[in-house]
């Protein structure tokens, strides 16, 4: 279901077309506590010219509240008592009045309170829904509008220009009729104020300023958690826009819907919390308000009645402190609210209505698998030209044979690469015609495309997500295994989905294709992962980044045990080799030559996330154990003789100098800040704590053998190594979430799996250690069958923001890969592996070319853009393109094809 709705020209006719019956509710509400809100004007008077300034007798009585009702002169005239009324004595009628008076208040509070949220609700799922829409048509733009959009500007537009005018859908309409209405009812009361009273007053508003802050911190929270998961949206959604080429390769635009949805429905939560509990607020701010007049009633009434207030004082103190509402002001202020938004609007429909639009229907959700492609491939005089009407590929021709593999050789910008775009609709044709097995392309809906036809190229975009997620992206068209969820979560979740017009499918269900992937259940997809993975080559590259990673919160006890038992055989396997030198275990009684001098300290290491957030040796619980053991002072010494020493040896190089990167204990951009404190420490007065806990986390850093200044001996090892003690019973509160201790018996949940193995550090002054260490590694996790541990940990990787944790040819690699899963009929690889050597790429080639038979798809067609024309001997045939002209190598050129 695609959000496909139009953007009328005028913000009221789009906000009357989805929210029509909404509007009309609220004029309902609005007509139902008109009588409401004019009682509370009209009671005021009754009680001053009945109880309070009525001429009454002693023991006179006064019947209220009786009610008839008039009956026409067919039922026999006359009228119909419905209630008697009560008889009370002046005191009651006051009491009586004074209570009505309260009551309506009250409700006529509670209808504004009511008001206000539908309406923030109303406008908040109107922004949603126009959210949505726009999302909707980025996924649904004409390929070459990317060329002029920047996917930064788009991202702010949706997100923050949309955002007055989502407000505005709950007070289009609601708010003029209701000032309007206020205008014709409302009136104004000016008197003079008594001083008593007065204090009444103030004394409600001093509660009022107490109170009301206090309830307002909630919603500076709220207001963060808003801001933080709107700026989220709108890094997603750039990333959607640099996405295209693999969303409309994939047909996974609508998965990107869900997910999209998903996000923009957990933002509604926290926006509607924040408004409901800021208009709370406001009511309970306006009953405190209205609080007042009550008391002036009955106390003030009480003080006249017994001749202690003049009448005409209570009078005025009333309308004085009761400041009725401005609805003409409102109104003038809504007016200029509108004339904004409509503004707004404008622009946004300037930037998101354009012909060429991708339709809906082509991006439909479909369950159904399409057909295979069980025929040729015909290209019948492709033309493709820029916007300038410059010819990128002459007319061209040719067909390809199932199970054929066909290399495309030539310069950049020959012409190949337009053929390979063209073949997976991201270049359009201004000329001729392509057709699978007799049905044209542009004919054909994503469903098909995104299934049937596999791309990748060197330069396609990664969105923040784990290498699983990047492996299995492709294979994201549709929920294929929904789960049953039921309460009442799920139920608002799916009205507001459907009220907001957003895509129902729910992010949260197994979207991958299994039979696409070749595999008949999801227990063996890993198995089908590392198999892709070995053909380009990254398996072993995804085990070292599992290696690498930090340990999952979830392992349960088997795992924990199964690392022990890696970490035993280990070091078995060392000592059988003769590889002990090459390696230095964790001792809790010994100083660890190749650790830091903090990581030596508390026998543990840092959480490097916490570390950014407030230094080590800035906090308490560090400071307290540098005092109590004396290297408070000599650790100071030893940063200050750390800065003294590199700011002598790379201080005058200039701050782009590649030999800075070299340095490992100060970044470039700190060399000027230690300079600066050597300055401020060498002269005279009290010194700055800052400076010496920058002085001592420089020492934190140190690592002897890899620094190599000479500034650790033996006395002062050991005083490190006594410092353990300290921590050992337990991390002060700022620490604990800070630093994690090891434990020979146990894992550091805060360390990555391989330290955890190893529970040391390797002998770095030996060259050939590091290769000797990975290799008894990687046979001890064999042995043990921890490896499918480390691959799953590898496949959880976070890839980053545009795969930016990954080397250029780990991302090719990955695309590649991505492609290469899915089993496509038509594999389409456009120079994909462009960072590799020759030798890598010959290589991969040659897998990828063979493994069409081992994954079950002997009928697929391969046409790769190769970069080295000597690559091309692995294929079928080579063809040429030169200056956009193509040049079949061994083979007649191709006859033109009838199409169906």
């Amino acid at each position: 279901m695609s959000g496909s709705g139009e953007l009328h020209e005028s913000i009221f006719r789009y906000v009357w077309r989805h929210t029509r019956r909404q509007q009309l509710w609220l004029f309902a509400v609005l007509l139902v506590s008109l009588p409401l809100y004019y009682l509370t004007l009209d009671l005021p008077k009754r009680i001053v010219n009945g109880p309070i300034q009525g001429e009454w007798q002693p023991g006179e009585t006064q019947t209220v509240f009786d009610f008839a009702v008039p009956l026409p002169d067919f039922l026999g005239g006359g009228s119909w008592q419905v209630f008697d009324g009560l008889t009370l004595d002046r005191l009651g009628v006051l009491v009586a009045l004074s209570l009505t008076f309260l009551f309506f208040v009250v409700v006529n509070g509670l209808f504004k309170y009511y008001l206000n949220v539908y309406k923030g609700r109303l406008g908040e799922r109107l922004l949603r829904r126009l959210r949505y829409q726009l999302v909707d048509r980025v996924l649904r733009f004409p390929t070459n509008r990317f060329k002029h959009v920047r996917g930064p500007e788009i991202a702010s537009m949706i997100k923050d220009e949309t955002e007055p005018v989502g407000g505005f859908g709950g007070s289009a309409f609601a708010d003029p009729a209701l000032l309007m209405s206020q205008a014709l009812t409302a009136l104004v009361f000016i008197v003079l104020q008594n001083f008593w009273l007065g204090l009444v007053a103030g004394m409600v508003v001093a509660v009022q300023i107490i109170l009301i802050p206090r309830m307002r911190r909630r919603l500076v929270k709220l207001a963060r958690a808003r801001q933080l998961t709107a700026r989220l949206l709108s890094g997603r959604i750039g990333e959607v826009v640099e996405s295209i080429p693999s969303i409309r390769t994939n047909d996974t635009s609508n998965w990107e819907r869900a997910e999209l949805g998903d996000r923009l429905g957990k933002i509604l939560k926290i926006r509607y919390d924040f408004f409901q509990w800021k208009f709370f607020v406001n009511f309970l701010n306006n009953l405190l308000a209205q609080t007042t007049p009550f008391i002036f009633y009955l106390a003030g009434g009480y003080f006249v009645i017994t001749g202690r207030l003049d009448i005409g004082q209570l009078v005025a103190v009333i309308a004085a402190y009761k400041d009725l509402p401005s609805p003409l002001k409102e109104l003038i202020a809504w007016d200029q609210y509108r004339v904004d938004v409509q503004s707004k609007y404008a622009q946004i429909r300037e930037q998101f209505v354009m012909p060429g639009l991708v339709a809906p229907q082509v991006q439909r959700v479909s369950f159904d698998a399409p057909p295979r492609l069980d025929g040729e491939i015909a290209v019948n005089g492709l033309r493709i030209s820029d916007e300038s009407g410059n010819e990128l590929l002459l007319p061209t021709t040719l067909r390809l044979k199932p199970g054929e593999a066909v290399a495309v050789v030539g310069p950049l910008g020959g012409g190949g690469e337009y053929l390979a775009e063209a073949l997976v609709r991201l270049a359009e044709p201004s000329g001729g015609r392509i057709a699978f097995a007799g049905r044209p392309l542009d004919g054909l809906d994503d469903a098909f495309a995104g299934r049937r036809l596999g791309y990748s190229a060197a330069g396609l975009y990664l969105p923040q997500m784990s290498v699983r997620d990047a492996l299995t992206y492709g294979l994201k068209h549709v929920p294929m295994i929904r789960q049953k969820r039921s309460g009442q979560d799920e139920a608002t979740r799916l009205m507001e989905a459907r009220l907001a017009g957003n895509i129902d499918l729910d992010i949260r269900d197994d979207w991958n294709d299994y039979t696409a992937a070749g595999v008949s259940e999801p227990a063996r997809l890993n198995e089908r992962l590392a198999e892709i993975l070995s053909i380009v080559e990254l398996k072993s590259e995804i085990a070292r980044l599992g290696l690498r990673s930090r340990m999952p919160e979830t392992v349960g006890e088997g795992t924990v045990e199964e690392i022990l038992a890696a970490r035993r055989r280990f070091r078995q396997r060392l000592i059988e080799g003769g590889d002990e030198d090459y390696f230095e275990s964790f001792d809790k009684t010994r100083y660890s030559d190749y650790a830091t001098v903090f990581e030596n300290m508390v026998f543990g290491i840092a959480d490097q996330e916490a570390e950014a957030e407030r230094p080590l040796a800035a906090r308490p619980g560090v400071q307290k154990v540098l005092a109590a053991t004396g290297l408070d002072e000599r650790l100071f010494t030893m940063g200050r003789q750390i800065a003294e020493t590199l700011i002598e040896i790379f201080g005058d190089l200039a701050p782009d100098n590649p030999l800075l990167d070299e340095i490992d204990l100060m970044s470039p951009e700190e060399v000027e800040v230690y300079r600066s404190a050597l300055r401020r420490v060498d002269g005279e007065g009290k010194m700055d704590p800052a400076d010496r806990q920058a002085f001592q986390t420089l020492a934190f850093g140190y690592v002897e053998p890899r620094d190599r200044l000479g500034l650790l001996d033996d006395d002062l090892r050991t005083a490190i190594v006594a410092a353990r003690t300290h921590f050992a019973d337990g991390l002060d509160p700022d620490l604990a979430d800070a630093v994690s201790l090891h434990d020979e018996n146990g894992v550091n949940r805060s360390a990555s799996l391989q330290d955890n193995i190893l529970f040391g550090r390797i002998v770095t002054r030996y060259a050939e250690a590091p290769a000797r260490i990975n290799t008894v590694l990687s046979e001890t996790l064999e042995e043990t069958g921890l490896s499918g541990l480390v691959f799953e940990l590898g496949l959880a990787f976070d890839i980053g923001s545009g795969a930016k944790r990954l080397s250029s040819g780990q991302q090719q690699k990955l695309t590649l890969a991505r492609a290469v899963l899915k089993r496509p009929d038509l594999l389409v690889l456009n120079r994909p592996l462009a960072a590799l050597d020759g030798e890598a790429q010959m290589r991969i080639i040659a897998a990828v070319l063979k493994a069409r038979q081992t994954l079950g798809v002997p009928e697929q067609v391969v046409l790769w853009v190769l970069g080295n024309p000597d690559h091309a001997a692995a294929f079928d045939r080579t063809i040429e393109f030169r200056e956009g002209r193509m040049v079949e190598a061994g083979n007649e050129p191709a006859e033109p094809l009838e199409l169906a």
